[in-house]
């Protein structure tokens, strides 16, 4: 038998070595190629307000880092003046009411939140009651107001104000009293006289419930239900006065129904925010825009 040299029997042990290197060789995975895989998400690492993040996190609009949300004003310390007119004594006139009363109003918004507010009108009365026993007539005099309006709205659009409000009001006034009748049955006698040229002065304060819409440009309406009680009545010299001008008669319960023209003061700052584009949510607000309100 024919022994191999040297470099057949080398050749030979390499052919039979490769196969068992080829086993042991470490397996690669091949490239992704497919086209219908999902793409994966990007993780944010700023919060919606330019804050580092601990943690890096899938969804920035479900991440709110401030842990305090402030409820401050929006709009600025000078917001507006509004100037009204209030019709409703005027409508209730023509319904048969026996007084009335014309006011004007002007209020100063300060942040579209709380509404320091003067109200000045004039009042007169002229009733009979239905007994016929006397006539209460009050001459044309005038009352002022001065209270303030909270606007519950005052993050909104100053179109629509929704407030609560309280005023402080007096007036003083001179009134006649006249054709009073007393009859008596056992005597059989009617008396007649009259209380002229009264002089009163009422202090009073009023609660309200007030509601605002636009109704177009600077033109708005409202509307306010008021509860009124007197703090100080300084009475004419044989009597006590039945209607008080700005007051109305002896009921607690008033309203108005006012027009409006409001002037504005500042430019309001409106913010913008622009959509994060890798998840479709909103993402960090861009610097505020400035524009005038209509």
């Amino acid at each position: 038998m024919k022994i191999p040299d040297r470099h057949h029997l080398l050749l030979l042990i390499i052919l039979l070595l490769c196969p068992c290197l080829a086993g042991a060789q470490k397996k690669v995975t091949p490239v992704d190629n497919d086209p219908n895989k999902p793409e994966q998400p990007i993780l944010h690492y700023y919060d919606k307000h330019g804050n580092q993040l601990k943690e890096p996190v899938l969804f920035l609009a479900d991440l709110d880092t401030v842990t305090k949300v402030k409820s401050g004003p929006v709009y600025p310390l000078l917001d507006a003046v509004t100037v009204g007119v209030d019709f409703f004594d005027a409508i209730m006139k023509l319904a048969g009411q026996s007084y009335t009363s014309f006011s004007a109003s002007g209020q100063l918004s300060l942040y579209n939140w709380i509404l320091p507010t003067v109200e000045i009108g004039i009042g007169q009365a002229d009733n009979t009651p239905d007994a016929n026993n006397y006539r209460y007539r009050c001459k044309t005099s005038p009352f002022f107001k001065i209270g303030f309006d909270y606007n519950f709205l005052y993050k909104s659009t100053p179109d629509y104000q929704v407030g609560l409000g309280l005023r402080l009001g007096w007036s003083a006034f001179r009134y006649d009293i006249t054709d009073i009748t007393i009859s008596s049955d056992y005597w059989d006698e009617t008396n007649r006289f009259s209380l002229p040229t009264q002089s009163a002065s009422v202090l009073w304060a009023e609660a309200l419930l007030g509601i605002k819409v636009k109704i177009a440009g600077p033109i708005s309406m409202g509307w306010s239900f008021r509860y009124h009680r007197r703090l100080h009545t300084r009475p004419g010299a044989q009597s006590n006065p039945w209607f008080v001008p700005g007051y109305g008669g002896n009921s607690s319960i008033g309203g108005t129904f006012s027009v409006f023209y409001t002037l504005p003061l500042a430019r309001h700052r409106t913010a913008t925010v622009t959509p994060d584009i890798t998840t479709g949510t909103e993402g960090i607000p861009v610097p505020l825009q400035t524009e005038k309100r209509e």
